[in-house]
């Protein structure tokens, strides 16, 4: 893995790991402070500029913010674990999804090779820019519409 400077991790982490909390808990029905999503989201930035320095995989990169993300949410949040780890896993599934449609047609459409995405920081942030607005879009759908697959909120009230 590449370096990457602390300003592409907190303009696109930040960004990124919102859109994975807002997704997930959202589509359980579980809504988040707003600053305690903007907090665990700078927490996750920071990990995301360490980690990118290590020469660690994309893979296992992954699966270490998913559990940090899991757990941070755990504790500021005071959210079962378990629902944590739920709703994590769909928001990076969905945010993952959108970026795997996207970032094919993105690179096309620059013209620029993978290699040059991740390395050249301008690029990821241009990259980055319509990704970001298709995700905001399907959220707002998503919390205009009041679509929740599954009702984790009534659950973890129930306990």
């Amino acid at each position: 893995m590449h370096a990457i400077p602390w300003y592409v991790a907190l303009l696109i982490s930040v960004p990124q790991t919102l859109l994975i909390i807002e997704f997930g808990f959202r589509l359980f029905n579980i809504h988040l402070k707003v600053k305690d999503i903007l907090l665990i989201s700078v927490i996750i930035a920071v990990f995301c500029y360490f980690f990118r320095s290590f020469h660690i995989s994309y893979a296992v990169n992954t699966l270490l913010l998913i559990t940090l993300l899991s757990l941070c949410t755990f504790f500021i949040c005071n959210i079962d674990i378990r629902y944590c780890f739920i709703a994590v896993i769909l928001g990076v599934m969905i945010y993952g999804a959108l970026e795997s449609l996207l970032l094919p047609l993105i690179i096309q459409l620059l013209r620029l090779s993978f290699d040059e995405l991740i390395v050249n920081p301008k690029f990821n942030l241009i990259a980055f820019v319509p990704i970001l607005i298709i995700a905001v879009a399907l959220l707002w759908y998503i919390i205009k519409k009041d679509i929740v697959l599954y009702d984790l909120y009534k659950e973890e009230n129930e306990i």
